[in-house]
């Protein structure tokens, strides 16, 4: 269906890489700050976003997390595990998320959650790019409406962060 719509979301901000501390880069988890904010940020998606239909998100951790809080807070449905999420990025795992992408084409609205540079990576492609074009922070969420399908390509409608939501906010006040 033409018209979908994909939700990709960055991981929250997590804990500094520390190979001492947690070994297993998978497991690092979110940090204090980075899920406060992220709660804060989620709460309000609700107001200028649909919820997806589908979510689906890396196993890994600060990801998982991610995804839950979305549930909890933006009230999304439970996301199932994606192992093509679970990368950092690269020719080869851009093109497993172009194909997953592809064949959920018949969901109204899909959502990712994951990792960088993938999810740059795959933007940059749906909108035409040979090359990454976009800087994703942690926490971000950017909204891609699928245009075509053969190839696979995308408008950005909208490109949103944390940071950007939460100082907005900050100024009312």
């Amino acid at each position: 269906m033409l018209g979908m719509k994909l939700i990709v979301v960055r991981h929250a901000k997590a804990k500094e890489r520390d190979l001492k501390k947690i070994p297993n880069d998978t497991l690092r988890p979110l940090s204090a700050n980075g899920r406060r904010e992220f709660v804060k940020f989620a709460r309000r998606l609700p107001r200028w976003l649909e919820a997806p239909s589908l979510v689906l998100a890396s196993g890994w951790t600060r990801a998982w997390d991610t995804a839950d809080i979305l549930q909890s807070q933006s009230k999304w449905p439970a996301a199932k595990r994606c192992e093509a999420l679970q990368t950092e990025g690269g020719f080869a795992a851009v093109e497993m998320l172009l194909q997953l992408v592809g064949k959920n084409h018949n969901e109204k609205c899909l959502a990712l959650v994951g990792h960088e540079p993938v999810l740059s990576e795959l933007i940059s492609r749906l909108m035409g790019a040979s090359e990454h074009s976009i800087d994703f922070a942690k926490g971000a969420v950017a909204v891609v409406e699928i245009t075509n399908l053969q190839p696979l390509r995308g408008k950005l409608q909208a490109f949103v962060s944390p940071s950007t939501v939460l100082n907005r906010l900050k100024k009312r006040r």
